[in-house]
This record gives structure tokens, sequence and C-alpha cells, in this order.
């Protein structure tokens, strides 16, 4: 986009804690400063031994700045399984929060010359939305999840008081979505949630909605580092090494873990399957041994078709031309990841709108194949290796090749979104223009 003043505009970003919430939203800024050369970012980032921010991905892109709320009182230990420990433990930075930005406006903003355009929130910093009204200045939220999701996450209030029981228990006034906001960014795309983007824009009293998606860390920086370079070369030797297609990558996300049962029940249906995959395994356990956690013998019996590790880069295995499907938890950033580079996801949700994210693409797209059932939320529910063994059979066997048509015409969609003329380009020109008119 060509300048067409000299004046120049700041956004302030404040991102939940964890590399989860701040590397879309980093990917998403840099994406804006690409764009639109008259803006500016400062990222407002908490840090939290539960989910730290993820400090070598921060130092690779120097053309932001970043600064580090000052930490309150360490997070309770609930607040790991707990989204309302975790809204509570973000309050408490709302007065370093205003404290940052009314410095910012202060000392380094010239209304002449550079203003604050607006403050960009995510879904659990909203409670900052106050800061920007008592400042006088625009607020959007950026949702790291898809439209469907976000439009029940509106309703949660009346889906509240219309039910019988009581949901306030695990929701309470946290997810009351502030419908004050001036508009809400979404990383997603018009030809992936084609319905649900048109008819949120039919309803009454809900917000802008600007789907600019997809955002995708693709260079992988956030799990970068030279430790980490040995192993991941080893792991892309033996990926070259397989057939096209042939392979089953399994890896469930940061908090993915599990238990010794389960473990042990998806290496014996890996195994019985006959085919060839990439385990990436997350222990609850995080002392546990690996060759402690599967079947005795397991390792030796799958050494020529399978391999197990821990931590996996999991952009560059996605785009590897020998893998056939994923096994995933269908957290949003996956998704997007999985097709950007046309490999179906076998279903497993585990925490979060995993479980509306699996639905969707099962029931409502038709671009995933269920593994564990969208319907199955208990974390005590074990997955039997009969259901991993003929989840991948079906799968791998071709039982399957309509979604795995579908999901290679979704390829080619989520990337013709981001190219000249494309509806997230459209989209982001079209925030560009509000934010620096302060609508």
């Amino acid at each position: 986009m060509e300048e067409s003043t000299t004046k120049k505009y700041e956004l302030v970003f404040i991102t939940g804690p964890g590399a989860s919430h701040i590397v879309p939203t980093v990917e998403f800024a840099k994406t804006l400063l690409d764009t639109d050369h008259r803006f500016s970012v400062t990222v407002l980032t908490m840090n939290s031994p539960l989910f730290p921010v993820p400090s070598t991905y921060i130092d690779s892109v120097p053309e932001i700045r970043f600064i580090e709320l000052t930490r309150p009182d360490s997070p309770p230990p609930e607040m790991k399984h707990s989204l309302v420990g975790l809204c509570e433990f973000i309050d408490h930075y709302k007065p370093h929060s205003r404290q940052v930005i009314t410095q910012l406006i202060a000392t380094e903003l010239d209304p002449n010359s550079v203003s604050l355009a607006a403050l960009v929130l995510d879904m659990f910093t909203t409670p900052m939305i106050d800061i920007a009204d008592e400042l006088g200045v625009p607020s959007y939220v950026y949702y790291t999840s898809g439209v469907a999701m976000l439009a029940l996450f509106i309703q949660f209030p009346d889906i509240d008081s219309a039910m019988e029981t009581d949901l306030k228990n695990e929701l309470t006034r946290e997810l009351e979505f502030p419908r004050e906001t001036k508009g809400v960014i979404i990383n997603t795309f018009y030809d992936l949630e084609t319905y649900a983007i048109d008819s949120f824009g039919t309803v009454p009293g809900y917000p802008q909605i600007y789907p600019i998606g997809p955002v995708l860390d693709l260079a992988g920086r956030v799990n970068s580092g030279k430790s980490k370079t040995q192993h991941n070369e080893n792991i892309m030797k033996w990926l070259d090494k397989q057939p096209n297609r042939s392979v089953v990558f399994l890896c469930f996300g940061s908090r993915g873990t599990f238990d010794v049962d389960q473990v042990k029940e998806i290496a014996n249906g890996l195994e019985r399957s006959g085919h060839r995959f990439l385990w990436s395994v997350r222990p609850k356990d995080g002392s546990t041994r690996l060759d402690e956690l599967v079947p005795e013998g397991f390792l030796e019996r799958t050494v020529e078709r399978g391999m197990v590790c821990g931590w996996v880069p999991q952009v560059g295995v996605l785009g590897h031309g020998s893998v056939g499907c994923f096994v995933s938890h269908c957290g949003w950033n996956s998704i997007l990841e999985s097709f950007w580079f046309g490999v179906p996801i076998l279903t497993w949700p585990m925490y979060a709108e995993q479980h509306l994210n699996a639905f969707l693409l099962v029931k409502e797209l038709g671009l995933s194949v269920e593994l564990k059932g969208y319907d199955r939320v208990s974390e005590d529910d074990l997955v039997k290796a009969d259901e991993v063994e003929r989840g991948v059979r079906r799968f791998m066997g071709g039982e399957c090749e309509e979604v795995r048509k579908k999901v290679d015409e979704m390829k080619e969609k989520s990337r013709r979104a981001l190219m000249k003329g494309g509806s997230s380009v459209v989209s982001m020109k079209r925030l560009i223009e509000d934010l620096v008119q302060g609508r």
C-alpha cells in the first residue's frame, strides 16, 4: 500500500501469556507492518512460569518493540486448567499496562506526527478495554481462533441465562465479549468459514470483523535455536527417506500431554496399523523417559517405519511431502498450518475450543476425519488402541480420498486469500483504512 501522508500511527498490542497467543499476534503485526509502513507496533507481554514468553522468537523480530509487563503475584496452581484463573491473573496486569501506555503517549507520541491509532487486545486481555476507554483510544480484538468460536463466545451470556444449570462456576463474567470494541480481527479466511463470516455480518450489535488469515509462523521461529538444529535435521532426514504421503504425523500441541496408559494405547494402535509414523510424545510427568512410556520392545519393533521423539518442528514436518495425515488436537494454529500444506487431519480434540473446531472440520466442512469424537470431552476418556488402529488404517488405506481432495482444494484457497486481490488482503486493507480514520 502506498503511503499517502507522512503521519505515522502507533499500535499497542496486549497479548495473553504463552506462545500460542504471542506468536499469532506478532505474525499479524508483522503482516500489517509489511503492508503499510506508516505503522509502528509495541507489544506488551506477560510472562508466567506456566506460559513463558518465547524469547528466541521475540529476538527474531527486531522491527517490533516488546515490553514485558511487571508480573504480579505468581499465578495460582489452578490457572493451568482454569479459564477463570487465567483471566483473573491477566486482570492483575492492568495497572502496569495503563502506566506503560500513558507513558508512551506522554513521552514518545506527537499528535501532529505520530498518533496512537488503537489498542489491540486478544480474547483474554479484553478487560484492558477499560484503558482504551479512559484514554479515548479505539480498541480492537485480535481473535486467534475462528469465526464459529467467536460467535459462540459472544453468545455465552445468553446461553448461560437460558440454561437451567449454572455455567458461572466455569465461565463467569470473563467470557462476556466486549461489544463496544471497534472491531475483531480474526485469524481465518473467507473460503474456510464462508457461512460463519456471512452470517456474522447480519447480526445486529455484533462488532465489525476482519478475516485476515491465515496468519502463520512459516519460518518456525517460535521453536528455533541452536540446541534444536541437530534434532530438526535428524527428523527431516528421516522423513526424506519415506515415500510420498506415507507418514502419519502425531502431535498434540504445547499442552497436549498424556499419561502412561494413553501413551501405551497409542503405541499399540500405531504398531498394529502397519503404517509409518512420526510421533511427538509429551508425557504428563516430564521426567519420565520415553522407553518407560511405550510398551516393552515397541521402539525396537517399529524402528524401520516409525520415529518417536519429544519436540518436533511442526511447520517443517507438515510441509514435507512424505506426511500423509496429521493426528492433531485441533488447535486453530495447527488447523491453519495443516490446510496451508494440504495435510488432512485425524481429529483428537483435548481442551479449550478444540472440540468445537473438530466438529466444524468433520461435520460442517467435511475437511477432516474423526479419530477421537468431538463429544468426548472428559480428560479421563481413554482412546483405545483399536480406535487408533482403525482411524489410521481407514485414512491411510484410501477410504477417505474425498476428504483428501477437499483439503488439497483448501490448500489452494488458503494461499489465494493472501494473494493480490485475495479476500484476506482486501480485509486487511479495509482494517488499515479504519485504523487510520479512527473508526
